[in-house]
């Protein structure tokens, strides 16, 4: 059975636009921007194994650090996109650095900062649309003044700014809610579109033949029933997640290659097993000629830190095409 997005991963012949990529991950959102006619004319991502990813895939090696790139060495651009770091707004990222006791949101020393360096970028070039991708945590963190200064930054440069926090699960067959923020300049208008509902399910996405690597363990099998048991005595609801092929599986976490607890593909015989990352590309909405040329564990953390690139197109077609006029190609169907 066939996933229910099929995605175009070549590019259009045609530039419509230039955007730049910052915090580009593995290239989630480039790709679902090229495919609306833009071409990227500036990359930047810090973490070498998602540069080595990026690189396999769009043929260069995306600058380092974004606070310490010359603002004057990043080209002018018609369009800014920007996943940057939810850690520290994010519940996970919230506990682990709480454990660890580091300092949570702006507060953060170097990843909470990288919003600030933005919104020089921005300054300095003014784009005419900005792309803003993170978690839905940020918006009600610190009691709201977090994402306020957010939004009164991007505000105070001369943009309207709008935003939503959108589940994927209707266009991928993973429960994935994101917020979103779009910020046009004024005269630009935008309004976030209804996105599609396809009603995707989780054996669209499985591949017919896993190897037996992805199979749990007796050992982890076993500590995830012991480890559920003890929390349900507990009252708490942590646990192991077995998914239904038939419906949407839950959120796939950066963590997911630990032992897969959250997203568990039962089989007729025996132990459960872990998506493959071929699997977990494809519940983010990438193509099978997407190439993972780096190790399991970081493919399972850089698809759980990546975004579902089809949220990202149909959001970037809503303000893309105020700016090109162009048409609608026709990438989303139901099977």
């Amino acid at each position: 059975m066939s996933p229910p997005v099929r995605f175009d991963f070549s590019k259009p012949g045609k530039t419509k636009f230039t955007f730049s990529d910052i915090c580009a991950g593995i290239g989630g959102m480039r790709m679902a921007f090229e495919n609306l006619g833009g071409k990227c004319v500036f990359t930047s991502e810090w973490d070498r194994f998602c540069q080595e990813t990026y690189r396999e895939n769009f043929g260069e090696t995306p600058h380092g650090d974004i606070t310490k790139i010359p603002i004057r060495d990043i080209p002018r651009h018609d369009v800014m996109l920007a996943g940057f770091p939810c850690q520290p707004f994010s519940k996970s990222g919230f506990a682990t650095r709480k454990f660890l006791n580091k300092k949570d949101g702006f507060a953060d020393d170097t990843q909470g900062k990288i919003f600030f360096r933005i919104a020089k970028i921005i300054a300095a070039k003014k784009p005419k649309a900005i792309f803003l991708e993170n978690v839905p945590r940020l918006v009600k963190m610190n009691k709201g003044k977090t994402f306020e200064i957010i939004i009164n930054e991007i505000e105070k440069l001369g943009y309207n700014c709008k935003w939503k926090v959108i589940s994927a699960e209707t266009v991928v067959p993973q429960r994935r809610e994101r917020l979103y923020i779009v910020a046009t300049r004024k005269g630009i208008e935008f309004e976030f579109p209804e996105i599609p509902d396809l009603k995707p399910q989780l054996k669209q996405i499985l591949e017919r033949r896993v190897d037996k690597k992805y199979v749990l363990s007796d050992n982890t099998w076993q500590w995830l029933q012991d480890h559920a048991k003890k929390h349900s005595s507990m009252g708490n609801g942590f646990g192991f997640r077995m998914a239904d092929p038939k419906k949407t599986a839950c959120t796939l976490s950066a963590r997911y290659g630990k032992d897969g607890s959250e997203i568990l593909i039962p089989r007729r015989n025996g132990n459960p097993r872990k998506l493959s990352p071929r699997e977990c590309a494809r519940l983010m909405g990438f193509p099978d000629n997407f190439a993972i040329p780096v190790s399991d564990t970081q493919a399972y953390k850089q698809f759980g830190n990546s975004v579902a690139v089809p949220v990202i197109y149909l959001i970037g077609y809503s303000f893309i095409k105020k700016i090109t006029n162009m048409p609608f190609p026709k990438i989303f169907q139901s099977t």
